[in-house]
């Protein structure tokens, strides 16, 4: 649940970025005001790692119709998938389940163990 609310944060951040940006940016060109660049934290890293074509939450629901999926797996691929990620984060001396994710207004570690069961209930 927490890797959800998380995500719905992203989303949301994502879009006020963009649209605060934007809508200045836009309103400054209008009136003739120079405006020099503006520079900001771009959390698209951490979108494409979560929903992404083999994004966390893509091999989530490939482990919950597998016959013998499981969390430790689900770890497992996801670690595969994004080693080189500078947002995906995997200390070797975590459990197999615990796993940890840059976002935007930090680090955060996620235990996955349920993970499988309560996506596959709903």
């Amino acid at each position: 649940e927490q890797l959800c609310i998380n995500y719905a944060n992203e989303k949301l951040q994502q879009k006020f970025t963009q649209d605060i940006f934007r809508s200045v940016q836009t309103e400054y060109e209008f009136e003739g005001i120079e405006l020099g660049e503006i520079t900001y934290d771009d959390n698209t890293d951490v979108l494409d790692l979560v929903e992404g074509g083999m994004g966390l939450l893509a091999l989530l629901n490939e482990e919950c119709v597998r016959p013998k999926g499981s969390d430790k797996t689900f770890v497992f691929k996801a670690q595969a998938m994004n080693k080189d990620n500078p947002v995906w984060v995997r200390d070797a001396h975590w459990p197999a389940t615990e796993f940890g994710v840059r976002h935007y207004a930090g680090r955060v570690t996620y235990n996955a163990n349920g993970f499988v069961r309560r996506t596959w209930t709903r």
